[in-house]
């Protein structure tokens, strides 16, 4: 758990540095090089100095003046005569106060994207990927303006850890135990863990085989992914989906009586590896695999064939002393909505909420 903690230590120190531009209309604005332009003709009096001064050719930095007049419609200097370098050129009112809020837009900027918090999300959400997780994140933030949620794609087991080390608040799990373990709950028998942490209840999700469309290869179970001519696509170690095909090819293996390593080793593309279901879909659209396995709501946005294997449960963990936090409770509040239960339903994507979706589950 220490190694996952500390690759994602780096986040602390990021800071933000980015350019910014002024606009009033449209896309095009002042920016950095027409503000130092600006406040080079307010310093020195004159277009010629500004432009020597800024190491700009007199004649473009004419260009670039009426640039911006152009896009913000008025003007922004005035030119009179009798100054030094053969005419004195001042800003126009409009001109003024067009620099002084850029400058004032530059020092707040710098000084709110020079804090740690800025880049600090209000709440972090790592785990397993799914296409329902993704429009929840999105309808939370626009139901709570100003409200941010990074949402990082780190499979079940990884997501888990992190949360039980502080560095995420919930992890978006689907971790199957075989021998009647079933989903997510049995974790709370498990020592390390069972105590530390509560269970948002969350969803079922169809998995299956993702196919070409209109399943060119005529696949329709396990056994055939054992085939020649099937190339296959494999998610990571510790992701839920990783270890629900690993259960399912070690039932598959007793059932044909044959050794597990040697069934692996007939699945031609076992080693081969991706972080996600987007990742298998895309292996699979663009004809680097003939199968993964993943779930219909990425097989349908793809426009790929699916063959349903099982229904599994999606739930969130959280840390028990978060529960009550006022982040985590408005994620159980649009979790439990109308309005994203019915989003996810009529989108057919082969997702089903329960009764008590949303429910706070504490051994």
């Amino acid at each position: 758990m220490d190694d996952i903690v500390k690759r994602c230590g780096f986040s602390k120190d990021l800071r933000l540095k980015l350019s910014h531009s002024l606009v009033l209309k449209g896309e095009d604005g002042l920016e950095e090089e027409g503000a130092k332009l600006l406040e080079s003709i307010k310093r020195f009096g004159s277009i010629y100095l500004a432009a020597k001064h800024e190491g700009k050719d007199y004649r473009l930095a004419w260009l670039s003046l009426r640039e911006l007049e152009g896009n913000f419609g008025f003007k922004v200097v005035d030119r009179v005569m009798g100054g030094m370098g053969g005419g004195s050129t001042r800003l126009t009112l409009e001109g003024e106060i067009l620099l002084e809020r850029f400058l004032l837009a530059k020092r707040k900027f710098g000084f709110l994207a020079g804090s740690p918090k800025f880049l600090e999300p209000d709440l972090k959400i790592m785990g397993s990927h799914c296409y329902a997780l993704d429009i929840l994140v999105r309808l939370i933030e626009e139901k709570f303006g100003g409200f941010f949620v990074e949402l990082s794609n780190v499979g079940s087991e990884w997501g888990l850890k992190l949360v039980l080390s502080g560095v995420a608040d919930i992890s978006g799990i689907h971790i199957f135990k075989g021998d009647r373990g079933g989903y997510n709950a049995f974790l709370f028998k498990e020592k390390a863990v069972g105590r530390k942490i509560a269970l948002i209840r969350g969803y079922s999700r169809m998995q299956g085989i993702i196919v070409g469309e209109g399943n060119p290869k005529r696949i329709k179970s396990l056994n055939d992914l054992l085939r020649e001519d099937i190339v296959f696509i494999n998610r990571n170690k510790g992701s839920g989906t990783r270890l629900l095909f690993d259960e399912a090819i070690r039932k598959l293996s007793l059932e044909r009586g044959e050794k597990l390593e040697k069934l692996v080793k007939n699945i031609r593309g076992y080693g081969s590896e991706v972080r996600s279901h987007l990742e298998v879909a895309c292996a699979v659209k663009y004809g680097k695999a003939d199968a993964g396995i993943g779930i219909k709501a990425v097989a349908k946005s793809y426009k790929l064939g699916f063959v349903p294997l099982l229904r599994e449960n999606f739930d969130f963990a959280v840390l028990r002393k978060n529960v009550e936090s006022d982040n985590v409770r408005k994620f159980i509040e649009v979790l439990s909505s109308k309005r994203f239960q019915s989003t996810i339903s009529e989108k057919d994507l082969g997702i089903f909420f329960h009764e008590d979706t949303g429910k706070v589950l504490i051994n």
